[in-house]
Order: structure tokens, then sequence, then C-alpha cells
């Protein structure tokens, strides 16, 4: 539901703030406001989760520097089923989390210092179908969409010059195994692996164990988070 049927019809608001001061200030914006019903309020991800496709508000306020990660949480509201609005108010306004944000479903994105005055009326204006966002963290997110698809474009071509080989070593490299350690894991020669590894250095333009692995992290050719 992106706004109420009735033109009349209260627009229901849940914020998601970690910040008791700033809820509190969310609170009085709807009170004073005209139709804003504030009908939820939660101070971490998992709350939010819970509550926003439990209570299906018109619009949520959301900070993206909450406890458990602003963006995860909207994730996780839209597959849970949440079709509403939803407005970031953070003080977080780089290029890379406003294009996560943008990604994940949000419909406007502000810099909570300069919204905070005119917040009821930010509210009712993405509730009724507007998209928010300012020009300069619009532009931000767009000069990062680029810096991705370079990125995107190079690991293709750097992930098509190594052999599968090499790939494992830089994925064993990036569990923090030692050279030792990885020619067991593989059956093979630590000097063989160190071969592969002066090749993989090469392949990657980096001189060092720690650069390879945070090139290939930059590069998409390997995922930390699959290696803890």
């Amino acid at each position: 539901m992106i706004a109420p049927p009735d033109p009349l019809a209260p627009i229901r608001v849940v914020v998601v703030d970690s910040h008791p001061i700033f809820r509190g200030v969310a609170r009085i914006a709807c009170e004073s406001g005209p139709r804003l019903e504030l009908v939820g309020e939660a101070e971490d991800a998992d709350q939010a989760a819970d509550i926003c496709p439990r209570l299906a508000p018109d619009v949520v306020v959301i900070d993206v520097d909450i406890d458990g990660g602003g963006v995860d949480a909207i994730r996780r509201m839209r597959r849970a089923g949440y079709r509403g609005r939803i407005l970031v108010l953070t003080e977080q306004t780089g290029g890379a989390i406003v294009l996560e944000s943008l990604r994940a479903g949000v419909d406007g994105y502000l810099e909570k210092a300069k919204a905070l005055r005119s917040l009821g009326s930010s509210i009712l204006r993405v509730a009724l179908g507007e998209r928010l966002i300012e020009p300069e963290l619009e532009e931000a997110a767009v000069i990062e969409l680029g810096r991705f698809a370079k990125l995107a474009r190079e690991g293709s071509e750097v992930a098509s010059s190594l052999t599968p080989r090499e790939l494992e070593v830089l994925r064993f490299m990036s569990e923090g195994l030692t050279m030792a350690s990885i020619a067991k894991r593989l059956g093979i020669s630590p000097r063989t692996v160190e071969t592969h590894a002066t090749k993989l250095y090469r392949k990657l333009l980096v001189k060092s164990r720690l650069q390879a692995v945070a090139r290939g992290v930059s590069l998409g050719l390997i995922d930390l988070r699959r290696a803890q």
C-alpha cells in the first residue's frame, strides 16, 4: 500500500531509530502534523523486521545507522512482504550506503539534520507517492553505481585470467590459512603454492597476501562473509 485509499484517512507511521530523542521528535511531528499517526517504534533491525510487516504502516521512517544495520532491516521487511513506503533519515550520506539503500527498496533518503524541521511534511510527501532524495545524495549514488559497474567489469576480466587453482589459493588465503596449510588442503607442495601465489599477485597487480585478499574482495572474486 503506497497511500491510504481514503484521502482523509490517517497515515500510519512506524519510526525506527536507536536514539529515543529522535523517536520522540518523530512522535511530536506525527502528533502535530495533519493525518499522521504514529503506530509503532523500534530501535534496532530485529525489532523493525518484526513490527513493520506485522503493523503494515503506510510509512516507515528509519535510520540506516541502527544496531543490526538499517539496510539489512529494510531487506528483511521487504522479504517479509512489507509493501509500504520507506523513508531513510540518517547522517550516513556516503554514495555506497545511499546506493545500497535505494537498491534495497527505499522511497526517500534525507540527511537527518536537514530534514528534522520538515519531518512531518516529508513523511506526508513520501506517503502520497513522492520520491524524496536530495540531489547531492542522488549524485553520490550515481557515482558509486558507476564505480561499482567498473569494478564488476574489471573483476570479470581478472577472473577470466585466473586459473581455478589460483582462485582456490586466493580463497584459502582469505580464510587465513598459511601456505603450508593451503598446500596440505590442495595436496600439493608448499613450493607449488608459492608459485601459484606469485602468479596470482602479478595478475591482481599486488605485492602481498593482504593486498591480494583486499583486491579479491573489491573485485568480487571472494566473499569474506563466506570465509568466516
